[in-house]
């Protein structure tokens, strides 16, 4: 027996060792495929850019929106590029280098190196090639995409008796190009140091923790070996360890490491008899769009940081929990009112919102709902009643009372269905009418029309009241139907311009976009209509919307994406969808005279319209001060209380 295990004591050593090398072998290999992969990816992403952007310089000459003379001629790419090229390469955080080179060039800065010239030789041999990616050089990875000269170019630099004046004034010898030649490329340098830093930590963190592992398994079968007669006491000892490791993975969440449900549900219980119990169920607004927009891995890197914070702000006496998803919760047995808790809680709430949270380069600002409940049973589930409250009425708190109770909610839902099957069948929704103030004319020019219910008592019914019940309800599009209805019947014979909102429900449904597109056909100044497009709602079939705003454009009508900057605005998507207006969010604009994170959101917004020529429409502007902001911050249209409230017929008077 004693020769059995020494021979396997001698056997597993080197199996071990093999083991080890092997995975050492296809770490290492599949970490160099991933730094390759992502130094591939990065560049095109940022190649995408820089070609958007020279196509966006060389397009305002094109189009002729500049006259190319001696002072527009450095917004052509032959001098932005290399500008805004030099100060990318300096400021960005991996040394990553940007330009356009040439194998000719009459910069000497501009001339191409070694590794550049081959991209060219390349592109030179492979006509029908763009992109050129090579990791030859160990200094770092050189990808390249290839410049030939099209029709537009010929414009220039075709026979030198028709270039521009301000070209042959500026270039000798810039002529006589032919299509499809090479000129140059956009040569983009990654160094692999910072890159293989980060991978190779990877690397060698998944090495240590592999070593680390057989080490220890190779140490547990020696000592089971050697120790034969002591299994039994030694696997009762193990037994109960993992035990205790086993509850605690049940009891911690794992990302944050903060107790989870389980053990939040385990402290209510245990606590139940006390006095004194509050609960605050806190989540993040929208965390799916972070997901989306970011990725996985900056969305957990958020989930941390808020949970972190959360600690950091919270005092002793309240225990904070990570739940599923993006939720936490902050629990406390200790003798306070409600009151004093729910400062605490706004507090904590205050503070998270301010953070801007930096995460691999980006930075990111996060709204949260809270639900809170005190001293009630079933005070879980009377706090979450309190937080889905918030979430659908866009509050940040709401405090749970029996105002809230489940049932009377699920009643008041039935009513309100009632209610607009009811005003569907009798015709008793109708549009009001809420002016929009051109702020170059100072002139009231266009008009949102807005549903309302009309009782046959008289009583108006605002949206906040069905809206959300007709969209769970499916009843949305008899809504559209009868606001496209009324008011293209109201404004057929006005020289106004109205906009009617449209969901992406309404554009995805066959039946109601072909209803949108008819009405449209029939209506005598189709220029005068813009269709606003909520930007919150979550789209799953661009092409389709693509489309819809192909065939409506088409027609002469305008596009405006509403509730613009409410989520992580998508900005690509706005270049792609082709708009005409972007309505500035209302979550903004109310803050905006307060609020320097809503003022330098602004800012951002009205700047990425105006150099996309698209005009800007702030919504919810309810007293002077924030329209004369606004006006100086350079916004095209404001609409909001104090422009005018939405009336039955149109109201034109406005003096500021």
């Amino acid at each position: 027996m004693y020769d059995l295990n020494s021979k396997i004591l001698k056997i597993i050593p080197l199996i071990f060792l093999a083991v080890v090398i092997s995975k050492i072998v296809y770490t290492y290999s599949d970490v160099k495929k991933r730094e390759y992969t992502f130094a591939k990816q990065e560049a095109k992403i940022l190649y995408d850019y820089v070609a958007a952007n020279r196509a966006y310089h060389r397009k305002l000459f094109t189009d002729n929106i500049l006259q190319l003379d001696s002072n527009s001629i450095k917004v052509l790419p032959s001098f932005s590029s290399s500008i805004i090229s030099k100060e990318f390469s300096e400021k960005n955080s991996l040394n990553i280098t940007v330009k356009t080179v040439s194998d000719n060039a009459r910069n000497a800065t501009n001339q191409a190196n070694d590794d550049e010239l081959k991209a060219i030789k390349y592109f030179n041999e492979n006509k029908n090639e763009t992109e050129y990616f090579s990791n030859e050089n160990s200094d770092y990875y050189q990808f390249a995409n290839v410049l030939k000269v099209d029709e537009s170019c010929l414009k220039c630099h075709g026979n030198v008796q028709d270039a521009p004046k301000v070209i042959k004034d500026n270039y000798t010898s810039a002529y006589n190009y032919n299509i499809g030649e090479v000129r140059g490329i956009i040569s983009i340098n990654i160094p692999t140091k910072n890159l293989r830093k980060y991978f190779l930590e990877i690397f060698f963190y998944s090495i240590i923790y592999d070593v680390i592992l057989l080490v220890f398994l190779f140490l547990g079968i020696s000592y089971l070996i050697n120790k034969s007669k002591k299994l039994n006491t030694v696997l009762e000892t193990k037994v109960k360890e993992k035990t205790e490791e086993l509850k605690n993975s049940l009891l911690l969440e794992r990302l944050t490491r903060l107790p989870n449900r389980l053990r939040l549900i385990d402290d209510i219980a245990l606590n139940a008899d006390s006095k004194s119990l509050h609960l605050a169920l806190i989540n993040i607004d929208r965390f799916k769009d972070i997901n989306d927009l970011y990725g996985y891995e900056v969305g957990d890197k958020i989930l941390k940081q808020v949970a972190l914070a959360a600690q950091n702000i919270c005092e002793n006496k309240n225990s904070v929990y990570k739940l599923p998803s993006d939720e936490y919760a902050l629990f406390t047995t200790a003798n306070v009112p409600q009151k004093e808790f729910i400062k605490t809680v706004k507090k904590l709430i205050a503070k998270i919102q301010e953070s801007e949270f930096e995460v691999s380069g980006n930075s990111i600002f996060i709204t949260l709902s809270c639900g809170i409940a005190s001293n009630q049973d079933s005070l879980l589930t009377k706090a979450n009643v309190a937080l889905q409250m918030a979430k659908n009425n866009s509050k940040s708190i709401v405090v749970y009372d029996n105002s809230l109770d489940t049932k009377e909610r699920i009643t008041q839902n039935i009513e309100g269905v009632l209610l607009l099957k009811n005003a569907i069948k009798e015709d008793m929704i109708v549009p009001f009418f809420q002016p929009i103030y051109n702020t170059a004319t100072k002139k009231i020019e266009k008009y949102e029309s807005l549903a309302r219910i009309i009782l046959q008592s008289g009583e108006v019914i605002p949206p906040i009241r069905f809206l959300d019940i007709a969209i769970k309800s499916k009843l949305y599009p008899e809504i559209t139907k009868s606001i496209v209805r009324k008011s293209f019947d109201f404004f057929k014979e006005k020289d106004y311009e109205f906009s009617i909102n449209i969901s992406i429900h309404d554009i995805e449904n066959i039946k109601t976009s072909k209803f949108i597109l008819d009405e449209v056909e029939k209506f005598p100044n189709p220029k005068n209509i813009t269709f606003e497009i909520l930007e919150s709602d979550r789209v799953e079939n661009y092409e389709k919307l693509n489309k819809f705003i192909k065939e409506i454009k088409a027609h002469g009508c305008k596009i405006a994406i509403d509730d613009f900057g409410s989520g992580y605005s998508n900005f690509s998507h706005i270049l792609e969808l082709n708009v005409n207006y972007l309505k500035i969010d209302s979550s903004l604009v109310k803050h905006i005279t307060k609020d320097e994170n809503s003022r330098a959101i602004v800012k951002t917004i009205i700047n990425f319209a105006s150099n996309l020529n698209l005009k800007t429409i702030a919504e919810f502007v309810e007293d002077k001060e924030s329209m004369d902001l606004l006006e100086k911050m350079g916004v095209d249209f404001i609409q909001g209380y104090y422009i005018g409230k939405p009336e039955s017929g149109l109201n034109t008077d406005f003096e500021s």
